[in-house]
């Protein structure tokens, strides 16, 4: 029963942060078969899970946002502007902020090779689910590539666990 209960945690740790949840899986007892198991459907559960959610978050913004601009005053408008003056230069253009200025460097210098690669590992799974779903909505193939990168993290975790055996145990 103890060892549902750890599976069940790994599945969901993995869901959220893949790459801590391998090693995190052996030190807390599980067998090998059981941690590959779970790390590696909580990992592909975590991303259908935040893509599907994150596409529904993206219209959901997009429907408030048309909303509130049909339906605010437009002095109300102009005065909200106004609170957001601070975030434009003098010549009008958004000034980019440390998140913004990373997202479109990292968009622009790895694209999609760099979200589906990097997510797993770096980014963490529900970033880059939602990265995917924002800027490659319509792209055919990039959920079955973040699968296989997911399949591909597992495959290099199993290799360094099976090469390096006295680090897990």
């Amino acid at each position: 029963m103890i060892a549902v209960f750890k599976i069940i945690q790994v599945f969901l740790l993995a869901t959220v942060k893949y790459v801590i949840t391998f090693p995190y899986a052996l030190l807390i007892g599980l067998n090998f078969e059981q941690t590959l198991i779970a790390v590696t459907l909580g990992g592909i559960a975590g991303f259908f899970f935040f893509y599907h959610f994150s596409g529904l978050a993206i219209r959901r913004f997009h429907y408030v946002k048309t909303f509130f601009r049909k339906y605010t005053p437009h002095a109300v408008r102009i005065k909200y502007r106004e609170l957001l003056s601070w975030r434009k230069n003098m010549t009008g253009e958004r000034v980019f902020n440390k998140r913004n200025r990373f997202i479109a460097r990292f968009r622009s210098k790895f694209g999609l090779p760099g979200i589906i690669i990097l997510s797993p590992v770096v980014l963490s799974i529900p970033i880059g689910a939602f990265l995917l779903n924002k800027y490659y909505p319509k792209h055919k193939m990039a959920k079955p590539y973040m699968v296989l990168s997911i399949l591909s993290w597992t495959a290099v975790f199993v290799a360094f666990t099976l090469i390096f055996p006295n680090l897990v145990n």
